[in-house]
């Protein structure tokens, strides 16, 4: 016969708990560290996209790219590149590359560079894609979903999007294929 104490029914939970973390901890180490061992191209997967948030902004429901990397819900302008992303992978990794380009005075970081869409603990932001810290996001059943698991969960009354970091709620995105815009 086996008996349960409050003992150790907390060693059993604790011992779920970080196999759990440790899990999504080995998951973005892999992804970080096929960045770190240099084994990173962009890989195009073809067909560039606008996202529109299902109950967005009336609008201003599309996902776009401010100057400073931060992305807002705006006007639907499918030929406007700062509104254009296209579904690839990087070391491995999936993606959204970032179709516009940024200047000095704003993200000096990402001049010359390719920005992809990443998660850095609190939002989800254009990131050099070959940054080895970058939590990449990408486009999933209609949803932008980090590889650590945080989801874009809507916005907020300033129009920025928001994101949940336990990736629990999670907005919905519809998507229109677009001609890629020159940066």
């Amino acid at each position: 016969m086996f008996i349960l104490t409050p003992t150790l029914y907390k060693s059993v939970l604790s011992t779920m708990l970080l196999t759990q973390l440790f899990i999504a901890a080995s998951a973005s180490a892999a992804v970080i560290t096929s960045r770190q061992t240099g084994n990173g191209a962009l890989q195009s997967g073809g067909q560039t996209l606008v996202l529109k948030e299902v109950g967005g902004i009336p609008g201003n429901e599309c996902l776009t790219f401010r100057n400073n990397g931060e992305i807002v819900d705006a006007a639907c302008v499918n030929t406007a590149a700062d509104r254009q992303l296209t579904p690839s992978t990087f070391a491995g990794a999936d993606v959204l590359a970032v179709q516009r380009s940024f200047s000095n005075g704003f993200r000096p970081d990402l001049v010359n560079t390719q920005a992809c869409v990443g998660f850095n603990g609190t939002h989800f932001k254009a990131i050099d894609c070959a940054d080895n810290s970058l939590d990449p996001v990408s486009f999933q059943n209609g949803q932008l979903v980090s590889a650590s698991g945080a989801c874009q969960s809507g916005h907020d009354n300033a129009a920025q999007i928001t994101v949940d970091p336990s990736g629990q709620n999670c907005a919905q995105l519809e998507s229109t294929a677009v001609q890629p815009t020159s940066t």
